[in-house]
C-alpha cells in the first residue's frame, strides 16, 4: 500500500477547468504524464509547494470533439490525438486515449482507444503509467508505478525488451529518469536496456539531442550521463567521449565538473564535458564541432560551444600583466565569463582543500580580468582609431598586408591602450611602411594570452 496521497495533488487552475469541462460534456479526463509523476516524487521529498507548471490530460474525447468544446485550441498533433487547449496564460495538452498498432523502433502508428487502461498500457515505465481523475480523485495504477516511486525503482511496463524495441528513445529516457531521481534500474529492465543500446542508431539526431539537453538540465546530470557510459550507449552518438569514459577516474572527474556548472547554463555544461575529452585547443574544438554537428545543434550553439572549447586553455592567471589579460579578452570577447565558468566548475569538483585554493586563484584572476573588461579597452580591429582606408591613403596597396599592419597596430594597443590615438597610430603605420618590415611571414605575436604551459590554474583537468 503506497503512502503517496492523491489528495495532495494541486495542478494549475487551467488544468482543473479543462478537466471539468470535459467531464461536464460527458467525457473522461485523466491527469497523466511527467507532471503527475514528478508531483508524486516531490511528495516523497516533503515538497508541498512545488507544482510542475504544465499538466497533461488523457481523454476519451476525439480531437475534433475537444476542439469543438473549447474556444481556444491549437491542433499540435491531431493525427496522434493531441490538442492544446489555451486557458488564459496557461495551456493544457489534451490527448485522446491511444494504443499502438505498429512500431519500428523510432515511430509508432497509433489508433484511438476506449479506456485509460489501454492508454497506460502503451507507456514506457511504470512510473509514467499512472493516471489521476480530478473529478473523482481516483487513481489508476495498473503496473504499480506508485510503489516503484516509493521504492526508488525504474521498471518497464510489461516486457522490457518489447518496450524498448517499440521506441529506442526509451533507452535514453530510462537513463534520464534513473539518473534524475536516483532510482535503481530493475534487473530485467536493466538487462533489456543494455541489449537495446544498438537500436539507438535508428533514432533521429534531433530526438537524441533533446534527450541530452534534458539530462544536462537536471540538477546533477552526472548520474544520467554515467548510465550512458556504463550501459554502452556512448558509441552510437558520442564516440568522441569513449576515450574519456574509458578512464573511470577522468570520466567521473569530468562529470563532477559538469554538475558544478549552474543548471541553467546548458551550453556551458556541454562545453565542460567536451573540454575533458581532448588535450589541446584544436582537439577540444574538433570534439565539439563533431559532436554538435552530429546532433544537429544550431549553427549558433555549435559555434559557441566550439569556441568555449578552444578558449579553455591556454588561460590567464592573477599574476599575468594587464596586457596579457587584454590579449586574452581580445580572443575570448563576450564569451570570457563562460570560460571562467568552465574553470570554476573544474575547481569546485576538486577535493575540498584543493577546491578552496583553486577558487581563490580563479576569483583573483576573474577580478582583474573583469576590471579590464569594465574599462572597455580596445580589443579588436574595429576598436582601433584607424581603418584600412587610412593606411591606403598612406600609400599602401590594397591586399592582405593592410590587415597585417592593422593587426600589428592592435597588438601595440593591447600592450598600451593609450596608443589608440589616430595621429599616433598613423605615425607608427607610416614608420612601419617606410621600414618595409611587413611581409606575409611576419604575423604579429600574441593573441592567445595566458601563462606559459605548466602555469595552468589550479583545478584544471586538461
Amino acid at each position: 500500500m503506497t503512502g503517496l496521497d492523491p489528495g495532495r495533488l494541486a495542478p494549475p487552475e487551467g488544468f482543473r477547468r479543462t478537466a471539468r469541462r470535459l467531464e461536464c460534456a460527458g467525457f473522461e479526463a485523466w491527469g497523466v504524464g511527467g507532471s503527475l509523476r514528478d508531483t508524486f516524487v516531490l511528495q516523497l521529498l516533503g515538497d508541498t509547494v512545488a507544482n510542475p507548471p504544465e499538466w497533461d490530460l488523457a481523454t476519451d474525447a476525439r480531437p475534433d470533439e475537444v476542439m469543438e468544446l473549447f474556444r481556444r485550441t491549437v491542433p499540435v498533433g491531431v493525427s496522434h490525438g493531441t490538442v492544446r487547449v489555451l486557458d488564459g496564460d496557461e495551456h493544457v495538452e489534451v490527448t485522446t486515449f491511444r494504443r499502438d498498432v505498429e512500431t519500428d523502433g523510432r515511430h509508432a502508428r497509433v489508433v484511438f482507444a476506449s479506456s485509460i487502461e489501454e492508454d497506460l498500457g502503451r507507456r514506457d515505465f511504470t512510473v509514467n503509467a499512472i493516471a489521476w481523475r480530478p473529478a473523482s480523485g481516483h487513481v489508476r495504477d495498473p503496473y504499480g508505478g506508485l510503489a516503484d516511486i516509493e521504492s526508488g525503482i525504474l521498471r518497464a511496463v510489461g516486457d522490457p525488451g518489447a518496450r524498448f524495441r517499440e521506441d529506442y528513445l526509451r533507452v535514453l529516457r530510462g537513463f534520464r529518469f534513473a539518473g534524475r531521481f536516483g532510482w535503481a534500474v530493475e534487473p530485467g529492465t536493466d538487462e533489456a536496456l543494455r541489449e537495446a543500446v544498438d537500436g539507438l542508431a535508428v533514432l533521429s539526431a534531433e530526438r537524441v539531442r533533446e534527450e541530452l539537453m534534458k539530462v544536462l538540465g537536471d540538477p546533477n546530470p552526472s548520474a544520467g550521463l554515467d548510465l550512458y557510459a556504463t550501459r554502452g550507449a556512448l558509441a552510437h552518438w558520442y564516440p568522441e567521449l569513449l576515450g574519456l569514459a574509458a578512464d573511470r577516474g577522468a570520466w567521473l572527474a569530468a562529470l563532477g565538473a559538469v554538475d558544478a556548472v549552474p543548471a541553467q547554463e546548458l551550453k556551458v555544461r556541454l562545453a565542460r564535458l567536451v573540454v575533458s575529452a581532448a588535450d589541446t585547443p584544436e582537439g577540444r574544438a574538433e570534439v565539439a564541432e563533431a559532436l554538435l554537428s552530429r546532433l544537429r545543434f544550431s549553427n549558433a550553439d555549435r559555434r559557441h560551444v566550439t569556441r568555449l572549447s578552444r578558449l579553455f586553455l591556454p588561460f590567464v592567471g592573477p599574476t599575468d600583466s594587464a596586457a596579457e589579460h587584454r590579449r586574452w579578452l581580445a580572443s575570448a570577447g563576450e564569451a570570457w565569463e563562460d570560460v571562467f565558468a568552465l574553470h570554476f566548475a573544474g575547481a569546485r569538483a576538486e577535493e575540498a582543500e584543493r577546491a578552496e585554493q583553486a577558487e581563490r586563484y580563479l576569483e583573483a584572476t576573474r577580478e582583474r580580468v573583469r576590471q579590464e573588461w569594465l574599462d572597455e579597452p580596445p580589443l579588436s580591429l574595429a576598436d582601433l582609431a584607424v581603418r584600412g582606408d587610412d593606411l591606403l591613403e598612406l600609400g599602401m596597396s590594397p591586399g592582405p598586408l593592410v590587415r597585417l599592419l592593422l593587426e600589428e597596430l592592435l597588438e601595440q594597443v593591447l600592450e598600451d591602450p593609450g596608443r589608440n590615438d589616430r595621429a599616433r597610430l598613423l605615425g607608427e603605420a607610416g614608420r612601419l611602411i617606410e621600414m618595409g618590415v611587413l611581409t606575409e611571414a611576419s604575423r604579429p605575436g600574441g593573441g592567445s594570452g595566458g601563462p606559459p604551459a605548466g602555469d595552468e590554474p589550479l583545478g584544471s583537468d586538461a
